[in-house]
């Protein structure tokens, strides 16, 4: 008996391509957009990508010190696994990742080791399809003819945002990717000025976090007041004794 016929097959990040997803081509050129505004920011450190989806966009990178692509191929800078980044805790101040958390075996360890890797006050800009899409549903109910690579993981907005927050992470900025449902899903895809509208069905979300800087707060001991016995006309008089001073 074949073991693994029930396994899912992994997409590898290495492998994925916008035109491969559902509505990548459209979401790609709006997330594009919206990286450039925030990266241009940046003046020195460095940027991780360790996906071949972000690695095809054309982003600011001469703002960083330091650009470096994490993959399993030729084509990246460093080779290693995404589960077990090999980068020094607190050393990199930006990292991107596009559908990678949808699309690889274990999206909270991946996210553990983000947040490992990225400095304190470090940004993470992630791209996450919103639950149920309409390709998705059109995928799953067998109703779409193309061949779109569909998610493993259908991962909430309100489920990303709790590993941020359990993690040490705030959220900074959130914007959603509508499409109008009036003008229809083909038109979505093509490369085009559509402006925003109300009543658009959101199809993915733009994250920015930041990783929280760790603090001490010292702890101040305890004081209780106690009553000595001392000369008559003084009893009584109390005085503050710390509780680390053993009773006598």
């Amino acid at each position: 008996m074949n073991k693994n016929i029930n396994k899912p097959q992994t997409q590898h990040l290495s492998d994925l391509a916008w035109p491969k997803l559902p509505a990548g081509n459209r979401i790609r050129y709006i997330w594009q957009e919206w990286l450039q505004n925030h990266l241009e920011a940046y003046h020195g450190g460095c940027l991780l990508t360790f996906d071949s989806l972000t690695q095809c966009l054309s982003l600011p990178e001469n703002v960083f010190e330091h650009c470096v692509k994490l993959g399993q191929g030729s084509r990246h800078d460093v080779i290693g696994d995404i589960e077990a980044l090999p980068f020094m805790t607190d050393s990199l101040s930006s990292i991107i990742l596009s559908h990678g958390f949808e699309y690889c075996d274990n999206p909270s360890i991946v996210l553990g080791e983000v947040y490992r890797s990225l400095a304190p006050q470090g940004k993470l800009y992630s791209l996450l399809y919103a639950p149920f899409n309409p390709w998705f549903l059109q995928g799953k109910l067998g109703l779409s003819t193309s061949k779109k690579q569909l998610p493993l993981h259908q991962l909430s907005l309100t489920r990303y945002k709790d590993w941020l927050n359990l993690l040490g992470f705030r959220t900074l900025e959130i914007e959603a990717i509508g499409c109008p449902w009036w003008k229809g899903y083909e038109t979505f895809q093509k490369k085009s000025d559509m402006k925003k509208a109300w009543l658009s069905a959101p199809i993915a979300y733009m994250i920015k976090a930041e990783k929280k800087v760790s603090t001490m707060t010292p702890i101040k001991p305890l004081q209780e007041k106690l009553a000595e016995a001392m000369e008559p006309g003084l009893a009584n008089v109390s005085t503050q004794v710390s509780n680390y001073q053993i009773k006598q």
